[in-house]
């Protein structure tokens, strides 16, 4: 599977107040320490390895939550997608893994991405963070590459296995499961989602020795919940 398979997907976001443990955290990626009244904190769902709950049976096996917990700290947040600087409006502090009293169907214990973010508060992004408190900007998109999908049917890599997403072999669902995350893109605000209707756009190449090389790109929109109120 090519290294270039990039996935999208959506997150949901959630209120944060700023300790001192997170102040300290925050200051690794400073010139000039910050105190808390300069930053607004908020923190992403990221994903889980869940198998049940994803709606386009593209579910995350654990070492691909884990990785993308390794590779997702310290990443900037843009907007809408464009990497320009002045788009440049938050970064990743902290990330971390919660582990739930259960297993997943695949057999792993389930377990929960978080990531922790801050922003600046400015005269330029005081509109964003008072959308974001309000429920109006709810959609953001974390794009990150993946090397290995594979089906929870048969184990084969999955775009060259005979076996479709969603359908019942033998009493079980089938599942396109995401067994890595090489490296983390991009994590952007977007008025819209990349794609409404979550899907998988996938194509085989076949070089010269006839080994088939896989390519994915995978974008999921997963609806965002507003946790604000609940954290005042």
């Amino acid at each position: 599977m090519s290294e270039n398979a990039k996935i999208l997907k959506t997150a949901a976001i959630g209120a944060l107040t700023a300790s001192e443990e997170d102040l300290k955290l925050i200051n690794r990626f400073t010139l000039e320490p910050l105190e808390a009244d300069d930053v607004f904190l908020f923190k992403l769902s990221v994903c889980s390895n869940a198998q049940d709950t994803d709606r386009d049976y593209e579910p995350f096996m654990l070492r691909a939550v884990k990785e993308l917990s390794e590779h997702l700290e310290g990443k900037t947040i843009i907007l809408d997608h464009d990497p320009s600087a002045k788009n440049q409006i938050a970064r990743i502090y902290a990330t971390q893994l919660i582990n739930y009293n259960e297993k997943t169907e695949a057999d792993e214990p389930l377990t929960s991405l978080e990531a922790h973010c801050y922003m600046v508060k400015t005269d330029r992004n005081a509109d964003l963070i008072a959308e974001i408190k309000a429920g109006i900007k709810k959609e953001v998109s974390v794009g990150f590459s993946t090397s290995e999908m594979k089906c929870s049917i048969c184990g084969k890599r999955f775009v060259t296995c005979a076996h479709h997403k969603g359908q019942i072999y033998d009493g079980k669902v089938c599942r396109a499961q995401i067994k890595d995350c090489i490296d983390a893109y991009e994590v952007s605000f977007v008025a819209v989602p990349c794609q409404v209707n979550a899907g998988t756009v996938k194509s085989a190449n076949v070089d010269k020795n006839n080994n088939s090389e896989d390519e994915l790109l995978v974008r999921t929109r997963i609806r965002i919940y507003n946790y604000f109120k609940e954290a005042e």
